[in-house]
């Protein structure tokens, strides 16, 4: 039996894959410098922070303001995990030209 903070933890994994989905069809596979990863998290963190003041200073909210913040959160996470692929990726990388330039191979 599956326990409730599993199915929780599940469904939002399963939206955070959707939404990696939809930005590499949007966008196609991004590769960036680490500065310009921090720039577009950074970017994405304020939308949720938006979103929250929205909830408890809505008579301080702007019109253009982000108002759906488990949106604005699955979009946080997915961009995290743009930029963790992009670290495993260069990871793996520099691990397959160390092997290369072993001497025992």
């Amino acid at each position: 039996m599956i326990k409730q903070e599993d199915k929780l933890k599940l469904s939002v994994l399963v939206d955070v894959d959707n939404e990696r989905i939809r930005q590499n069809k949007k966008w196609g596979k991004q590769r960036h410098t680490v500065g310009k990863w921090l720039g577009i998290l950074g970017e994405e963190f304020g939308e949720v922070c938006q979103a929250i003041n929205r909830i408890h200073f809505p008579s301080d909210a702007k019109e253009t303001d982000a108002d759906n913040l488990y949106e604005e959160l699955i979009h946080t996470a997915a961009v995290a995990v743009a930029f963790a692929e992009q670290i495993m990726e260069e990871r793996e990388r520099s691990h397959e030209m160390s092997t290369l330039r072993s001497p025992d191979n």
